[in-house]
């Protein structure tokens, strides 16, 4: 079900600033389109979390539902009110989907907490297959019908999906003869279930677990670096990889590098923990990021450092590697498009082997009873830096890109490792 609506997602992530253009939408505009979800998501993240750990269908389907019909109302709109109005309407159906799919999620994982971070990559890897195969086909009903079919593309596959959570087992049973006995003993059931919301109050949880603080720190990180994929990256693309098309090719190329991240993601977390998995993929990840300023100030070797056959100094000597020397240095256009490149693709393996790890040390920490409710707690904080992220890393980018480029990505590097670090800085009794 995943990667059928994630083939969906996948077909709409480069329509919608073309669309909001279709349509008349200023780029300021297009910036609130583009943010609406992520405020819906981060109002309804917690009311979402309470309501899944009653029942993970209920909130599963009916998220779903709601998705459906927003992207329909996002195809069908013609003005900013009624688009944003879309897509809060989206925001809110994911909020309380995606917040079932959490807790489902952990109740499968803790009947086998051993393959917890394999069964976790798994799940990622179908959500990037699903976003890498849903692009270019996405372009292809774009280029047929318009760029308002892209998102009846996604209501379908909410459709798909909706009927095939309509069929999983709820893994939430309420016992009816333990609820009635309760009743009938005075609110006994009513009790229990106000101390596990008491157990995963996101307050409580920030005051009283170092795990927890460090969870949304690390969230907040990846959240720099996935802003920094969508408006800083592009640009930097279209200017060293020749264009739109390179732009296009580089994004795709980081979506199948989830492929590879999230195995081993999953790998490191079954084998080392997951907060050691997720400390050294957020480094690994935040360390290439901050680097693409490095990469990009590699122009003047492009002169300096051929010889007269046009291979590099470095290949001297060293006959059997020169051409391929040749196609790393020049096949991209250069130094620059070729470090730049490399360094994209080494984030997104490290961010997409960061996510299984961050999703099971949640898992693993989650109040019994209330893990939906717990587990929204790093994703409203990610959602929440979503919001300013963006702004943030343009601001940078304006102030200093022409002497510094790519700084934004230093940026949003930094803020990764900052959330590394606080993982790496959890002490022993508090990951056990």
């Amino acid at each position: 079900s995943q990667f059928i609506l994630f083939i969906g997602v996948g077909a709409v992530i480069p329509t919608i600033p073309l669309y909001g253009q279709s349509i008349g939408l200023s780029g300021s505009s297009n910036g609130i389109v583009i943010s609406a979800p992520a405020v819906a998501l981060l109002l309804v993240s917690r009311v979402a979390g309470e309501y899944a750990d009653i029942g993970r269908k209920g909130a599963m389907i009916g998220g779903m539902a709601c998705i459906a019909v927003s992207d329909v109302g996002t195809a069908l709109s013609n003005s900013l009110a009624t688009l944003v109005l879309a897509r809060l309407g989206l925001g809110l159906g994911r909020g309380f989907a995606e917040a079932g799919e959490r807790g489902m999620l952990t109740d499968l994982a803790n009947k086998t907490p051993r393959l917890r971070g394999r069964a976790l990559a798994l799940q990622q890897a179908c959500v990037a297959l699903g976003i890498a195969l849903g692009a270019p086909l996405g372009g292809m009903v774009v280029e047929e019908y318009g760029a308002r079919s892209a998102f009846l593309c996604v209501s379908a596959a909410a459709v798909v999906a909706l009927g095939m959570y309509s069929m999983l087992p709820e893994t939430v049973v309420k016992d009816m003869g333990q609820q009635e006995d309760a009743e009938s003993a005075g609110s006994e059931l009513f009790s229990d279930s106000a101390t596990n919301n008491d157990e995963a109050d996101w307050t409580k949880l920030l005051q009283t677990s170092s795990t927890w603080r460090s969870l949304a720190v690390a969230q907040s990180g990846t959240s720099f670096g996935f802003a920094c994929k969508i408006a800083i990256i592009p640009i930097l693309a279209n200017t060293y990889l020749g264009g739109a098309t390179g732009a296009g090719l580089l994004l795709s190329a980081a979506g199948l590098a989830g492929l590879v991240g999230a195995p081993l993601g999953g790998f490191l977390t079954d084998k080392a923990g997951s907060r050691v998995a997720a400390a050294v993929a957020g480094a690994a990840s935040g360390i290439s990021l901050a680097f693409i300023p490095v990469g990009l100030s590699l122009k003047g070797m492009e002169t300096t450092s051929m010889d007269v056959n046009g291979l590099p100094s470095l290949a001297e000597g060293l006959p059997s590697s020169s051409n391929f020397w040749h196609s790393i240095l020049t096949g991209l256009g250069g130094p620059q498009a070729t470090a730049f490149t490399l360094l994209v693709l080494l984030w997104s393996v490290g961010a997409s082997a960061q996510g299984p790890a961050l999703t099971a040390l949640a898992q693993e920490k989650a109040p019994i009873g209330s893990e939906a409710t717990a587990l929204g707690l790093p994703r409203a904080v990610g959602d929440g830096t979503y919001i300013v992220a963006p702004l943030i890393l343009g601001y940078f980018s304006d102030q200093m890109g022409d002497s510094v480029p790519g700084i934004s990505c230093t940026i949003a590097g930094g803020a990764i490792c900052l959330g590394s670090i606080a993982l790496f800085l959890l002490s022993s009794e508090e990951d056990a």
